[in-house]
């Protein structure tokens, strides 16, 4: 994180007094830890006052024995109102092998799809981190109308592998994925769409 500060120019033979001279001490940025789940979306998603919320919510997913599992894997639903929601995780990547990948995606079953006209505005934040230490983690956030021809959406290259799985993260005396474990937390707001087209590509 890039941190800009003032410049503080010393004076000399010359004493200045002002209110000012008390700001010119450097403060240092707090960030949340990611099991504070409150204050990471306050700071890394907040509310856009131009566009009116209609369901919101949280949820954290254990990812255990990380290696074994499949190529392409789902955590269990979760709702927010009347949509259904999934995390789809790709742990070796998907056509990114250096990568891994995970992806935000409707969560309506083979045997309950949804109305062909069926569709969400969402605006949604992914992190993985470390039930260890929740100072550990990573985020990525994005927005998307989901509907049937486009039901996931997220990023393909969330972290480099040789980063997470490193004995140390960055400038921590661990990894983010430990013991083949860690923690992944969507948060997921759907807005309302009174003009009909938030978000729409136009195509078809």
């Amino acid at each position: 994180m890039l941190v800009d500060s003032d410049y503080d120019e010393k004076q000399q033979d010359v004493a200045i007094i002002s209110p000012e001279d008390d700001s010119m001490e450097e403060v240092a940025v707090q960030e949340p830890r990611a099991d504070d789940f409150a204050a990471m979306r306050n700071r890394f998603m907040p509310e856009d006052p131009d566009l009116e919320i209609e369901s919101e919510t949280t949820f954290t997913w254990d990812i255990k024995d990380w290696r074994t599992l499949p190529r392409r894997h789902h955590s269990p639903t979760f709702h927010t109102g009347n949509h259904p929601w999934k995390v789809l995780f790709f742990p070796a990547g998907n056509n990114a092998n250096e990568s891994v990948s995970f992806y935000l995606e409707q969560g309506y079953g083979e045997d309950d799809k949804p109305p062909a006209d069926w569709y969400a505005c969402a605006r949604f934040m992914l992190v993985l981190w470390n039930p260890n230490d929740p100072t550990i983690y990573l985020h990525h956030e994005a927005q998307h109308r989901f509907n049937q021809e486009e039901g996931d959406w997220g990023f393909t290259r969330f972290a480099e592998k040789n980063r997470v799985f490193a004995t140390r993260f960055d400038d921590k005396d661990r990894p983010l994925v430990e013991n083949d474990s860690a923690k992944l937390t969507a948060y997921v707001r759907v807005l309302k769409d009174p003009t009909g087209v938030l978000w729409h590509n136009f195509v078809k």
